[in-house]
């Protein structure tokens, strides 16, 4: 049956739909799959000890290319040790008939700086970057692993974030150390949500229940650390409220300015109000 210039089955689904359905579920098998056999070598490769490589995803609810993207950085954050991901929603698609409730102002900064630094003609999503180095379509397991692969072997500066604490008014007290930098640098800390479920009513994404993990919610620039030296410090962020999800980590990381190398990161669980906890490298 032809309704509208569009193939349709008997149930009345556009064929293109089905097939777009079809490749997004392949796409991710490929991916799991692939993730996974990287997964073993990494953790065989890269020491828990060793300071993570940086993951970070520009994507929008309202660009129908980003769902594929958001499940794999899903998969990196599962299957692959010794990563800190950090999923960083832009403000740009938000005119589109969809305003993404995770988009910051600071994300849509943070990916424009990365564009005038490596020569690119302009945004787009979605797009994932390593180490503040490469960058590639976020949606491209192969990519990513490769680029993952390749930042294993970088010399980077440890970071860590230990006694975390937070109290009734959502502030969260913790310590942060680092190592020495090579040249000067700029510490920032993250409040990023575990996870977030929202059914998207209209754009691109339109009558689809989109999940992302690791969501950067806010931006704090908490130190600038000049050539040869270090930061330690009691530092306290507030955390946001939570947007269609729950569960809180600190993501601290250290760039050589505005959309330089990352040369080191950390991610710290936040416990339940009243609590605390004492984390250090890694997840």
């Amino acid at each position: 049956m032809i309704a509208g210039g569009v193939q349709k089955r008997p149930g009345g689904y556009p064929m293109r739909r089905v097939v777009g359905f079809l490749v997004k579920a392949l796409g991710a098998i490929a991916a799991v799959v692939l993730l996974s056999g990287f997964g073993a070598y990494a953790a065989a490769a890269s020491p828990a000890t060793s300071t993570p490589v940086f993951v970070e995803l520009f994507t929008s609810e309202g660009c129908s290319s980003c769902p594929p993207a958001d499940e794999l950085l899903a998969a990196i954050e599962q299957k692959i040790p010794n990563v800190v991901v950090l999923s960083e929603h832009v403000t740009y698609w938000n005119h589109d008939g969809w305003t993404d409730p995770f988009s910051t102002a600071e994300s849509t900064d943070r990916q424009a700086d990365y564009v005038y630094r490596m020569g690119l003609k302009s945004s787009y999503t979605p797009e994932m970057v390593v180490d503040g180095k490469k960058e590639f379509i976020g949606s491209d397991a192969r990519a990513a692993t490769d680029a993952i692969k390749g930042a294993m072997d970088d010399a980077r500066t440890p970071v860590s974030i230990s006694g975390v604490t937070v109290g009734a008014d959502r502030r969260v007290n913790f310590e942060i150390v680092t190592g020495t930098v090579r040249s000067s640098s700029v510490l920032f800390v993250v409040a990023a949500q575990d996870e977030g479920t929202k059914h998207v009513s209209t754009g691109e994404n339109g009558g689809h229940t989109l999940r992302h993990v690791m969501i950067a919610r806010s931006f704090t620039q908490a130190a600038k650390i000049k050539g040869g030296g270090s930061y330690s410090g009691h530092l306290a962020v507030k955390l946001p409220e939570a947007v269609s999800g729950s569960g809180w980590h600190l993501v601290a990381f250290v760039q050589q300015g505005r959309g330089g190398a990352v040369v080191g990161a950390a991610s710290a669980a936040v416990p339940n109000e009243g609590a605390s906890s004492a984390m250090g490298l890694g997840q």
